[in-house]
């Protein structure tokens, strides 16, 4: 036993306290009690975890302890041990969960010792059972609050008559998108990250006859290769070790909604090979399965790269390329719609203002001219990273001042530097500030992992290294 249970014994004969003792106290750490009363006592001061008790004693019954024991701590293990197993106390006792066992006199130490163990065992299973249950009811119910709250963010930014642009790219691309809701039909959203892809295709979701059902986001460049297949079309029973049961991939679980791919252009080319499939006759093959599954799924994939240079590139299938491209809707960059600037940036301030319960007593004149002239090359993500980032550092009624603003904001401010957006030109700052945005996106887009972003960004780990030194990015 890898953990050294606390036992009571009581007993208000000295010879059978002396023998419970000698039988438990190599495995147990043990309490001894000459009555019911004395044990009673001992309950209250120390952690018990079994209790094997006398049933007559003079002062109280060895089931009235236990009863009494139960109150203190319902996951006592309590044994009665008694010569009288007809008695009608213990027989509502163990129909009431007041005694797990008893054991008739005289007991054999042996079995004595392997009925405890037993007992053990099942009250351990049983409390791990309940604990594991909890956690799920919790999961389940922050599942369902975070699904709640996402609805709710998405329908805000994207519900008719309250959607958060005032530019015509975005109003272009509302339009657009809201004649292909209900035309189930493949749909490619291109452009950078942070721009508001998923966002994009939450919004065709929820708006087609589709809503109703699930929808489905897989990172494609977030799930190791190895894993891809299994993760993406699921297994059979016994395909491989571990598989001791069938698992639905993302197709499956999105059957009847839609699966969202974002980052396609990350996908293994083993995989793709198995998206046309999926495209072309709306089957998945499972790991393991001997036959296709049919599947009802609208695909929305989206990309920050450039899938038809990663064709030529032999990185990306050119006949899955045509498959995904039947209706292409491209995100313009933050700073090529700048007029969506002002009312994003005051939507996420009452937004992010309500959810830190801080009132906001005014705003600089020169922050929004230094929001309006950044590049944001992390789009209306960072936008909003940073208004949560003035709000949490707003005091409560503060006002909101330029020197809030994070430093490479303001150093990539054109007013402040007299560069770029105000006519001047210093191209060897430009190059840097544009090399440090790419690297710091590259980071973003492979969560870190300083490989791939060299690969993407087409140079060596050691030189990707050297730039990270150079520009003090972590």
């Amino acid at each position: 036993m890898k953990k050294r249970y606390r036992m009571l014994i009581v007993d208000d004969e000295p010879s059978n306290l002396k023998k419970l003792k000698r039988t438990f106290g190599n495995e147990y750490e043990i309490f001894e009690a000459s009555s019911a009363i004395d044990g009673f006592e001992i309950l209250k001061k120390r952690k018990v975890d079994v209790i094997i008790s006398d049933q007559k004693m003079p002062d109280m019954t060895g089931i009235e302890l236990l009863k009494k024991s139960k109150r203190i701590n319902p996951h006592i293990v309590r044994i009665v041990l008694t010569g009288y197993t007809e008695s009608d106390d213990l027989i509502e006792a163990i129909n009431e969960g007041e005694v797990h066992r008893y054991i008739t006199k005289p007991w054999n130490p042996d079995e004595l010792r392997i009925i405890v163990r037993d007992v053990l065992e099942k009250v351990e299973l049983e409390k791990e059972n309940r604990i594991l249950t909890e956690k799920l009811k919790l999961l389940n119910e922050r599942l369902r609050a975070e699904n709640y709250i996402l609805k709710r963010e998405v329908d805000e930014f994207f519900n008719e008559g309250n959607i958060i642009f005032k530019s015509e790219e975005m109003k272009k691309i509302l339009e657009m998108a809201s004649k292909i809701v209900d035309v189930d039909t493949t749909i490619l959203i291109t452009g950078e990250t942070g721009t508001g892809k998923e966002l994009l295709a939450r919004y065709i979701h929820n708006s087609s006859k589709r809503g109703k059902n699930i929808f489905v986001p897989v990172n494609c460049g977030a799930i190791p290769s190895e894993l891809a297949e299994s993760e993406f079309f699921g297994y059979k029973r016994g395909a491989f070790s571990g598989a001791n049961r069938d698992k639905k991939g993302f197709f499956q679980l999105a059957d009847g909604g839609t699966i969202f791919l974002d980052e396609i252009g990350e996908t293994p080319l083993n995989i793709q090979t198995k998206l046309l499939r999926v495209l072309q006759d709306g089957e998945v093959w499972p790991v393991g399965s001997e036959k296709p599954e049919k599947v009802n799924v609208r695909i929305i994939a989206a990309t920050n790269r450039d899938l038809k240079k990663l064709v030529d590139e032999n990185k990306f299938r050119e006949d899955l390329w045509y498959r995904l491209n039947v209706f292409r809707i491209h995100i313009p960059p933050l700073r090529e719609r700048r007029e969506d600037i002002e009312v994003l940036f005051g939507y996420f301030l009452e937004k992010l203002s309500k959810k830190f319960n801080k009132r906001i007593g005014g705003v600089e004149d020169g922050v929004l001219k230094i929001f309006k002239n950044y590049f944001w090359p992390g789009n209306v993500r960072q936008l909003q990273n940073e208004v949560e980032k003035l709000i949490i550092l707003l005091p409560d009624g503060g006002r909101i001042t330029t020197s809030m603003i994070s430093g490479e904001i303001l150093e990539g401010d054109g007013e402040k530097r007299g560069e770029f957006f105000s006519g001047g030109f210093n191209l060897k700052r430009e190059l840097s500030n544009f090399e440090r945005s790419l690297i710091e996106r590259a980071l973003r887009e492979c969560n870190g992992n300083r490989t791939r972003a060299a690969k993407m960004l087409s140079i060596t780990r050691q030189s990707l290294i050297q730039k990270l030194k150079k520009y003090g990015i972590r």
